[in-house]
């Protein structure tokens, strides 16, 4: 028997399947996921917890994941992807995004048009963004996700998963990196957005003109001196399985003690978002964060807030760069926003 499920904003997006062969899964096809997980992974998918009993089933009835999936003649589930809900937030993640070897196909391009032309327009009602890191492993997740999703690149995430082997994806096993991309949904008013000045801030605008989002960018000079008022990071997201940690520095009164070392995080993958917003912020923190050895990878749009810069830390440049090289990208954006990075990042080594 199902237990009951919490009820949450997004309700109202199960009220019908998407399309003629997809629909949302509930607790009885736990087992159907776990299986495609399996075929896919087997057993080394970050989210380990998945391939246990009531693993996906505790996220859907807490209302954290929905899960949308396609389903041939017999019933058997070919493909998956989820949606990751964090209460409050402006945005939506979209990650799990699974498909059986030699996939035997059920739904069409136009179908899968029709699937997400339905799910976006619906989602536009809740938040303003739909955030993903796709995979540099293969061509195919990319391009559906600026085909049918309409996610446009932002930047990239050095090392995002490792350990996981993805059955027929040759290169799989060694770190993944990630090109984060977003889709946006609500319609968003002209900003003025303020970088650092030199190649890393001309490095994001290029992606702020690629990426369509309206308004203006000036560059900021660096300034140098300590400040009388201090910034310290504060959480945003923390991500167990992948050891992911998101930090955005903020205000604080006093003495700045972080203006020689950032405090340091638990995090695997260790990312710090800075306000485009405030162009002492971006002045004074950009040289610290560089000292400390966080790199610029790109930006994050917000809806109500100045869109942020995101910082990965990477002391060892060379290493990232390295890594990064192995990506197989589509898309003149993407490959462009890929080797601005790299050709910046072998500056910085």
């Amino acid at each position: 028997m199902c237990r009951e499920r919490a009820a949450t904003p997004f309700d109202g997006l199960r009220a019908a399947p998407p399309s003629e062969h997809s629909r949302w899964l509930a607790e009885p096809d736990e087992p159907a996921l776990r299986e495609l997980l399996h075929a896919r992974y087997a057993g080394s998918y970050s989210y380990r917890f998945l391939h246990e009993p009531e693993g996906a089933s505790r996220l859907w009835r807490a209302g954290a994941l929905l899960s949308l999936g396609e389903f041939d003649a017999r019933g058997t589930l070919l493909w998956h992807t989820g949606l990751w809900c964090k209460p409050g937030r402006d945005s939506l993640d979209s990650g799990l995004s699974v498909a059986l070897p030699c996939r035997r196909t059920a739904m069409d391009r136009a179908e899968h048009e029709r699937l997400w032309s339905h799910l976006l327009e619906r989602l536009q009602a809740r938040v303003g963004f739909l955030h993903q890191q796709t995979s540099t492993l293969h061509l195919m997740a990319q391009r559906y996700a600026s085909r049918f999703m309409r996610a446009v690149p932002v930047g990239l995430i050095v090392d995002y998963t490792e350990g996981e082997t993805l059955v027929g994806v040759e290169g799989s096993g060694l770190p993944m990196q990630a090109l984060a991309m977003t889709t946006v949904l609500a319609p968003l008013p002209p900003r003025r957005r303020f970088l650092p000045a030199g190649p890393w801030g001309e490095w994001l605008a290029s992606i702020l003109a690629a990426s369509g989002l309206p308004g203006t960018v000036e560059l900021t000079p660096l300034e140098r001196r300590p400040r009388t008022g201090g910034l310290v990071p504060r959480p945003l997201d923390w991500n167990e399985s992948l050891r992911l940690e998101r930090r955005e520095l903020v205000g604080s009164a006093g003495e700045a003690q972080w203006a020689t070392a950032l405090p340091s995080s638990r995090a695997r993958v260790d990312l710090v978002h800075l306000s485009m917003g405030e162009p002492q912020l971006v002045a004074e923190a950009t040289p610290v964060l560089l000292a400390a050895g966080y790199l610029p990878t790109g930006l994050r749009p917000r809806l109500d807030a100045a869109d942020d810069i995101v910082f990965q830390h990477l002391p060892a440049p060379e290493r990232a760069r390295e890594a990064v090289g192995r990506a197989r990208l589509d898309g003149e954006a993407a490959r462009a926003l890929w080797s601005g990075w790299v050709e910046r990042c072998a500056r910085t080594s």
